[in-house]
This record gives structure tokens, sequence and C-alpha cells, in this order.
């Protein structure tokens, strides 16, 4: 082994490192990212341009140091501020992740193989011929073995963030920011203890572990310190999202009892209604007889329409085909009526679309209450509410158009809520429009919000269970 062939193997040593990187970055990045959102090959492809952009630095022979963290992450950035910026919280994220686990390393790597590299240079005798080619010949194994701790390493910091992070959550910016701050400050406290290290002087070289020989074991100490707060700061952002989740389907499961309460009030109401009417009926068919028994057709023709009128009022407004739909909607036509709001329905739920009643209740239910609340923020003369459900092939349709004041109140995701007068109400009603959403997600569908003109609208495509029975769960 001789000094040009040392010269040869650091090249492969840098080259070999930034690849393990750029492989371990698109690793990172499938923990917290979905398929559905990051394809593999679009993961690789980043990947790919990380590590080409290392590479290209690495190969020019001036000092570029610091400058693959800023172009890697300034490339990640400019990469999803145009492909998807709903990931930005992610990506960001996975890209400090990325950067601290190395520099954790680093200083691991630096205190064990500086101890290392001592021992090997005071057992080697100069003054023996082939000295320094056995110097080069430990510098080739040291690099070598370098290059493998690297890899196993960062493999056992993957693993680790892989037991952690065993759900794919939505990230917010808040949550990104929490998270990144730790990554982040611990890796500037990484690489200036880095930069200390080994310090250029006139005369000679500073060596930081020379002349302090503690830190070779504080210093690791502090690494997997920096690992482990890492790791908790993750563990803990799980802990908060599934909390929320759990939360968010305890608030589901409440809307849900409290929607089959309604419409059980609402059934009771309507039998009720029901039963009075076919009791005053007995006596009123007896006047009827009477006035045919004694040839007063005109009285009984005016008795008739009047009974008539009587019927129809007491009559469901609206006919969906289905009993549940039929309470929901009658019943909010009523309270539109009451508001003196123009309430419009073309809804017909026909019973073999493979959605559940109960779904489809829910959804309405939501859908109509929101409407509700809106139209009570204009005028009495502009209130209206439309809604529309349709069979288009394998899927079912709903739209719902109502009047509003154009105000839109948004949650710090961004998503809509509602703009309830009463803050417990609003709390508890910015849940409705995220339970169809997930009511649409269990039917492989979608929601559409928008508004237009003083106009809210809402589409809700839901697909047919029947119809994608094959596919497996996600």
């Amino acid at each position: 082994m001789t000094e040009e062939n040392i010269r040869i193997m650091e090249q492969i040593y840098g080259v070999s490192m930034i690849l393990i990187r750029g492989l371990f970055f698109g690793m990172f990045a499938e923990l917290f990212i979905n398929k559905e959102t990051l394809s593999r090959p679009k993961n690789i492809v980043l990947s790919v341009i990380i590590t080409i952009e290392g590479i290209v630095l690495f190969s020019i022979p001036y000092s570029t140091k610091g400058l693959y963290s800023i172009i890697s992450l300034l490339t990640i950035v400019a990469v999803f501020y145009f492909y998807n910026q709903k990931i930005l919280p992610h990506i960001i994220f996975v890209f400090f992740l990325w950067q601290n686990v190395f520099y954790v390393w680093h200083l691991i790597n630096f205190a064990i193989f500086n101890s290392i590299s001592d021992y090997v240079t005071a057992t080697i005798d100069y003054s023996r011929e082939g000295a320094v080619e056995n110097l080069w010949n430990w510098m080739f194994i040291l690099m070598a073995l370098q290059v493998i701790f690297f890899a196993i390493f960062l493999f056992l910091e993957y693993f680790v963030t892989g037991k952690i992070c065993t759900v794919k959550y939505e990230m917010s910016w808040t949550e990104a920011l929490y998270l990144s701050i730790y990554s982040a400050v611990s890796y500037i406290i990484c690489y200036i203890i880095v930069e200390v290290m080994v310090v250029p002087l006139d005369k000679e070289v500073f060596v930081l572990l020379d002349e302090k020989r503690d830190l070779r074991f504080t210093i690791p100490i502090l690494a997997v310190l920096i690992f482990i707060g890492e790791m908790s700061a993750i563990a803990t952002w799980q802990r908060y999202r599934r909390l929320k989740e759990e939360e968010l389907r305890l608030q589901e499961q409440l809307q849900e009892q409290e929607f089959i309460r309604k419409k059980i009030e609402y059934t009771e109401k309507y039998h009720d209604r029901i039963r009075t009417l076919r009791h005053d009926m007995a006596g009123k068919l007896m006047i009827l007889k009477s006035f045919l028994e004694k040839d007063r057709i005109g009285d009984a023709k005016e008795f008739l329409g009047d009974m008539d009128i009587e019927l129809s009022s007491e009559a469901m407004q609206y006919a969906t085909n289905n009993p549940v739909t039929d309470a929901v909607i009658n019943e909010a036509a009523a309270q539109a009526c009451s508001m003196n709001c123009d309430f419009k329905s073309e809804f017909l739920f026909p019973d073999d679309n493979g959605i559940s009643a109960l779904d489809m209740g829910i959804i309405l239910n939501n859908l109509i209450d929101n409407a509700l609340d809106g139209v009570l923020t204009v005028a009495e003369d502009d209130r209206f509410i439309r809604l529309i459900g349709e069979q288009k092939d394998n899927f079912y349709l709903i739209k719902i158009e109502n009047s509003f004041d154009g105000k839109l109140k948004r949650a710090s995701d961004n998503s809509i809520i509602s703009t309830k007068k009463m803050d417990s109400d609003a709390d508890k009603h910015g849940l409705g429009l995220k339970s169809v959403m997930g009511i649409a997600d269990k039917y492989l569908g979608a929601v559409d919000i928008n508004s237009d003109n003083k106009v809210f609208k809402v589409k809700v495509m839901l697909q047919k269970k029947n119809c994608y029975c094959s596919v497996p769960d996600q």
C-alpha cells in the first residue's frame, strides 16, 4: 500500500459516505411520509439528486464546508414547494433528523477511531523497514472499518426511529417546528464540537481529544444523549397525534350517538302525530258518514277537502327511499322553514348502493347543520339551501349549497370550521366536516369544499363498497 493508493482510498471513502447518507435520507423519508404521497420512485430520485450534489461538492478542490447542508436543504424546499407543499413540514423535519443522526455518528466515530489511531501509530516501529507502508495499510483498514461502522450505525438509528415512528401521521408546521428545532440545535452543537476537534495552528495542529483525553468518553455519551433526546421528541409527537386521533374518534362516536338520539326523538314525534291523526280520523269518518247518509254531498266534499289539507300538512315533504335519510332531510326542511330559509332537496338514496344508511345519515346531518348555521349569517330573504344526491356509475355524489356572509373561519391546519356563535359549540362543530371526510375516506371517496359569491358549496363522493371490497386494507 502506497501513499498514492491511500489518496485514492480517501476519495473512495468520501464518496462511499455520501452514497450511504443519500440512501438513508430516502429510508428516513419513508418512515414519516406515506407512499401514496411520496412514491418510492420519486423518493429514490430525490435521494439520487441529493447524493449527486454531495459528490459534486466533494470533488471540488476547494473548501465547501457547510455548503452540502445548505444546497441539499434548498433543493428539498424547492422540489416540494412545486411538487406538494402539504408534505413540506415532513420533509424539512426529515432533513434535520438526517443531518442530526449523521453528526451523532460523527462524534462517536471520531472519539472511537481517534483512540484506535493513537494506539496503532504508537505500536508501529518506525525504525524498521516498511513501517510507512504498514501505516498506510492500517489507514486503509481504519477507513474501511469506518465506512462499515457508518452503515451499521445509521441502520441502527433507522431501526430505532422506525420502532418509535409506527404510524405515518400528518404533520403541521407547528409540529415540524417543534421537532426540527431540537434537531437543528443538536446539529449545531455537534457541528461546533466537530469544528473545534482539530484546529490547524501556525506551527502545529491542535487536537482536542489529545489535550482533553477524558472527552473521548464524554463526547460519545453526549452524542447518545442527543440521539435519545431526538427519539424522545418523536415519541412524544407520536403519542400526541395518537391521543388527538383517539379524541377525534371519541367525538365522532359522541356525534353518532347524538345523531341517533335526535333521529329517535324525531321518529317518536312523527309517530305521535300519526297516532293522534288516526285517533282523530275515527271521529271525522263518523261525521263524513253522517253527511253521506243525509245526502249532504256538498258538505261532504268540503269536509274531505279540509281533511286532505290536514293530511298533506302531516305528511313527509321529502321521500328519499330510506327511513334514516327521510328523517334527516325532513327534519332539516322543518328547521329551515322555521328560519324562513328556502330549502329544496333532490336526494334519493337507493338500497343497493353499498353505503351504510347510518354513515349517510351522519354525512347529511353534518352538512345540513353547517348549512343551517351558514344561512343564519345572512338576511332572511337571501337564505337558501340546495341538497342533491345522485348515483353516478359506481359512485354516489352528494352536493349541498347554502348562502352565507362570505366569511370563512379556518383552523391552524387551514381546514374550514364552523362559525358557531357559542365557542363551546364551535369546538364541537369543527369536527363535523372532519367526520364527513373520515367517512368519505372509509368509502375511498373525497370531499371538495369551496365558496363562490357568498355561496358555500360542499361535494362528497363515495364509492360503492361492493366496487372495492377486493382491495386490501392499506
